[in-house]
């Protein structure tokens, strides 16, 4: 690439005419800053900093610098305001109060914080060009202060091959990079004129490089090139450059939008700008007015093209995020992974369709409580690349539920005669479900970005349970109450219970990590045994015949092997933490 011997960053152009005198580039300079001072206080710092930046290339002041650095340092480009902070230290050090030094130098101390470095060493006295802006020419008297995160970095030289580099920036580190250049083994010429543009600035492959007319050498093959003069400039447009020859290229201008930056993500895509290519990773420049198209590509990515319109107040970047494209072979073949997880959560139901819940329609029933508990394991799963796995589920159930009932009935009256005598039960029931749980099933889960999924889950599975009732319980007349015993009462009966569950899912990655949330249906497929519950039998005194009461009543099936459960549904939101292996 062909560069001039010395070159600075551009600064936005001014297309007035340029003062004829000091007091007129003085009077020039603070209209300038006048004009930005209205937009910052609109919030603008984007059009307020490129007016700061023109009055600064008349007359750099105090103000207008200290003023440029702070817009800077609102938009987050704090590298840029930290060149313009030092700036006020160095350069303008006698125009400053001590006041105004203390409070820039605690800034710039506070910046220095936030940013990391790139000493960059070379064969050549290139120039240095990283995200498209010149940062000074080779050899450099030091590190040059980045922004954290990823950077492209280029050097260039007349009748040297381009050194390109895709740098991560740390916060406090410096990274040094070796740029080696090779010098040209052929050149070919360019050519760019236009009678209508004198003067105008030349950007070739993204470096200022000189003024029209231009003629240079160049390596072969294609080139991008753009202009601007004033406010008036072009799109980027590509020359093909062939060894031993002259390429005559032609500029298609028109009124220009602000700078902005174009970037994809990651660096390493190629970007084209109206089906130009313009490197990778990412463009800085102004646009003529009106509609385009922006492209990026990278092997083992979706391409993305976004097709926007740049008016005059068209600002900031323009940002292309690729997606990963899973299938490509550049990802080579994808494993699965296995995760172990703790799972826990309530347990709950409107009723276990039990028969004690049931017999509401002959008993007067109150005081009933939902069955409720808890459901806790823990779940190993394997996921295969497709985003499907299979589940293994181990643990334990427990649902519960309390209830009082009563029931009016007779007894033969025992002084013969074939009377009824009448005697109320009144029953406090404690209905318990308990077991060791083990469910089988799969999942899905889909990525919504590297940190988060949403996925749902089907599960079969079995609960080894215990079920009981711990009945209590009275027997009255008019005369007395006693206590009753109901045979077997409280006695577990072993069984098993299929169920099926489906389940939806969130799930937070961290790392290895992941924490999710979940809410299960499990339907109970089949009903349970009969309880062992036998006859209901008084605990009172002896019978007196001549004056029977309660004491005589004789041992009665009031609630008589009962159904366990039935048919039921249990809600199961739940909570667990995993590790992926």
């Amino acid at each position: 690439a062909a560069v001039p011997p010395a070159a600075a960053a551009p600064s936005p152009p001014d297309a007035s005419p340029p003062p004829a005198s000091p007091d007129e580039a003085l009077a020039r300079a603070k209209e300038l800053f006048q004009a930005g001072n209205e937009l910052r206080k609109t919030g603008d710092c984007q059009r307020a900093l490129e007016l700061y930046l023109r009055s600064r290339q008349i007359v750099a002041s105090v103000p207008n610098t200290l003023n440029a650095a702070f817009c800077l340092d609102q938009l987050g480009r704090y590298d840029e305001a930290l060149e313009l902070y030092e700036t006020l230290l160095t350069e303008l050090r006698a125009e400053l109060g001590e006041p105004e030094r203390k409070g820039v130098a605690s800034t710039v101390a506070g910046l220095r914080a936030r940013i990391g470095g790139v000493l960059v060493s070379s064969n050549v006295d290139g120039l240095v060009l990283i995200d498209g802006r010149p940062r000074g020419r080779l050899p450099l008297a030091g590190p040059i202060r980045l922004l954290p995160g990823g950077h492209t970095l280029r050097v260039v030289k007349d009748g040297w091959r381009t050194f390109e580099a895709i740098l991560t920036v740390r916060v406090a580190e410096t990274t040094t990079v070796d740029a080696k250049l090779e010098p040209l083994a052929s050149t070919g010429r360019l050519k760019v004129e236009d009678e209508r543009l004198v003067g105008a600035d030349l950007f070739l492959d993204g470096t200022l490089i000189g003024q029209l007319p231009w003629e240079g050498a160049l390596a072969p093959g294609p080139h991008f090139y753009s202009v601007r003069k004033g406010s008036f400039g072009s799109a980027p447009r590509e020359a093909n450059v062939i060894a031993g020859q002259l390429a005559v290229a032609t500029v298609e201008a028109g009124p220009l939008g602000e700078e902005v930056r174009v970037v994809a993500q990651p660096l390493s895509a190629a970007l084209t700008i109206n089906s130009v290519p313009v490197g990778n990773g990412q463009w800085r420049g102004a646009l003529p007015l009106g509609r385009h198209t922006f492209e990026a590509h990278e092997p083992g990515y979706f391409a993305r093209t976004l097709r926007t319109t740049i008016d005059r107040t068209t600002t900031g970047d323009i940002v292309l995020p690729l997606a990963i494209d899973e299938s490509h072979p550049r990802w080579g073949r994808k494993v699965g992974v296995f995760r172990l997880e703790a799972v826990g959560g309530y347990a709950f139901a409107s009723s276990l369709e039990s028969d004690a819940e049931l017999s509401c329609d002959r008993f007067h029933c109150s005081g009933a409580s939902r069955p409720a508990g808890v459901l806790a394991g823990l779940r190993g799963s394997y996921q295969f690349p497709i985003g499907t796995a299979i589940e293994l589920t181990a643990g334990y159930m427990l649902l519960r539920t309390e209830f009082d009932r009563s029931l009016d009935a007779t007894f033969a009256d025992p002084r013969g005669g074939g009377g009824k005598l009448p005697i109320r039960y009144a029953f406090h029931d404690d209905l318990q479900m308990a077991g060791v749980t083990v469910i089988v099933g799969g999942s899905y889960h889909h990525e919504l970005s590297s940190w988060l999924d949403v996925g749902g889950a089907l599960g079969l599975g079995m609960v080894l349970a215990e079920a009981s009732d711990e009945v209590t319980g009275t027997a009255s007349d008019a005369q007395k109450t006693v206590g009753v015993a109901v045979y077997n009462g409280g006695n577990p009966v072993r069984y098993a219970a299929p169920f099926a569950m489906p389940e939806l899912r969130l799930r937070l990655k961290l790392g290895r990590l992941s924490a999710s949330a979940g809410l299960g249906v499990g339907f109970f497929l089949v009903d349970g045994p009969p309880l062992e519950t036998g006859n209901t039998n008084v605990l009172g005194r002896q019978c007196d015949e001549q004056n029977p009461t309660v004491d005589c009543a004789p041992g009665k099936k009031v609630i008589f092997e009962e159904l366990a459960q039935g048919t039921f549904t249990m809600f199961f939101p739940s909570l667990s933490v995993g590790y992926r292996f």
